[in-house]
């Protein structure tokens, strides 16, 4: 599904087509939206924070 989009990562491919697949599934939808959601925190953004931080102490 990332290679789909023309966004960085996949954003807004991955998570639309994530719910729809567990909703398609059988998950409630809210709950389908809620695991994506942490999924894609976990997953994508979580890993930048360290980086971001070893970033801006090199530069100083």
């Amino acid at each position: 599904m990332r290679s789909i989009g023309i966004t960085p990562g996949g954003l807004g491919v991955f998570e639309g087509g994530a719910v729809s697949a567990l909703h398609w599934a059988g998950i409630a939808l809210p709950v389908a939206l809620s695991a994506t959601l942490l999924f894609r925190g976990l997953s994508f953004w979580a890993p930048m924070l360290p980086g971001i931080l070893v970033s801006r102490s090199a530069l100083r």
